[in-house]
């Protein structure tokens, strides 16, 4: 069968095994929800392990989403999440990268159990390549359990001050013992990266070559830089904490309009300042975090402009298989040309314009490369 056929037919079977397995109520429920048909986002589909927060950072934009500080696990079982997965139209088995967290922290005491059985669950019937983010320093039990959980699991740890966590990072973990259990995690076979995300302008910049070396004494994978976004409410609360704010309010490119409008501010001289550091301690920058977990798993992806990513050249593809592929939408096309970085169709006529969206999502996740319509 062609092989990218294969991945539509897995996809169908595995959502018909789990519609053998779940109550009518529980499909029901894993319909209804925002996994079973939200797009992808550039690092992979966000998986939600709980709803809120009660770290408190100041710079997080979770409040401002209308979340509540008070943490509770998401409400879908591990199977009904799966199966939510599984009906995404924008989801490929073996191939979708995930990225877990996104609107809680992972490992709160409230969230961890939940955490892990997503990701496990996940891994087992749909095989997605698997990242988690986290400010709670994890130990021998919790790296066992998540290695277990998804073989080449991607972990991020999040580190941007040593000095100032007390006053943005009010109820986290010690930064230090974040960076001490990078050791724990890689002793346990796992890929680590420092995540130093979002980088505060005065405070961040300053401390990365401390932060770095001693991800580095602990045997860190590398460095993933990510640029701060700001809402009213989260330059407010910088404000109240003594931060000059006009430090960030200078990068803007525009003003946010309400706090549910995040503005990412201009800091690429800051990254290029934590970068040399990183270069003169021997630590590999990813350019993003799904290159971290692109890495992790043993892949190549030349699908966007901050790339190649990974390992060697992109996956295979034959022309003649793409062509298949649209014959097995029901649709047609006059030409299909493929290189390293792109797949160039001329003249796609589908009957349904989803499929050009699903076209393009397949293109990048299982492919790796951008598709061209002309």
């Amino acid at each position: 069968m062609n092989p990218l056929i294969r991945v539509f037919e897995e996809k169908k079977r595995v959502k018909e095994e789990l519609e053998s397995i779940l109550s009518r109520e529980s499909i029901s429920r894993a319909r209804r929800d925002h996994h079973s048909w939200r797009e992808p986002r550039p690092c992979g589909m966000t998986i939600h392990t709980g709803i809120g927060c009660s770290l408190g950072c100041v710079y997080c934009y979770v409040p401002d989403m209308g979340f509540p500080m008070k943490p509770k696990p998401y409400p879908l079982s591990p199977l009904e999440l799966t199966y939510a997965l599984a009906l995404n139209p924008y989801v490929f088995p073996g191939h979708t990268l995930a990225a877990y967290g996104s609107v809680t922290e992972p490992f709160l005491k409230e969230t961890k159990i939940r955490a892990i059985e997503y990701i496990a669950t996940v891994y087992k019937y749909l095989k997605l390549p698997s990242q988690v983010s986290t400010k709670i320093p994890l130990t021998d039990e919790d790296a066992l359990a998540l290695k277990k959980a998804e073989p080449s699991l991607s972990v991020l740890v999040t580190v941007i001050t040593l000095n100032h966590s007390h006053i943005l990072e009010p109820n986290a973990p010690s930064p230090l013992e974040r960076l001490e259990s990078i050791r724990v995690l890689r002793e346990h076979g796992l890929h680590v990266s420092l995540f130093m995300r979002p980088i505060i302008p005065g405070i961040t910049d300053r401390e990365a070559e401390k932060i770095l070396a001693i991800a580095v004494e602990n045997k860190v994978n590398g460095v993933v830089l990510g640029s701060l976004r700001v809402t009213p409410g989260i330059l407010k609360r910088l404000s109240l904490k003594g931060y000059n704010v006009v430090e960030v309010t200078k990068r803007l490119p525009r003003k946010p309009r309400n706090n549910r409008d995040q503005v990412t501010i201009k800091s690429s001289d800051l990254k290029r300042r934590i970068e040399e550091y990183a270069v003169k301690l021997g630590v590999k920058v990813y350019p993003s975090a799904c290159a971290a977990n692109i890495e992790a798993h043993k892949l190549s992806c030349y699908a966007c402009r901050l790339g190649p990513c990974g390992f060697g050249r992109p996956p295979l593809v034959k022309e003649k298989w793409i062509i298949d592929l649209i014959d097995y939408f029901n649709g047609s096309v006059n030409s299909v040309e493929v290189n390293d970085s792109t797949v160039k169709i001329k003249g796609l006529r589908l009957k349904d314009n989803k499929l050009k969206t699903i076209l393009k999502h397949f293109t990048v996740s299982v492919l790796r490369r951008r598709l061209v319509l002309s």
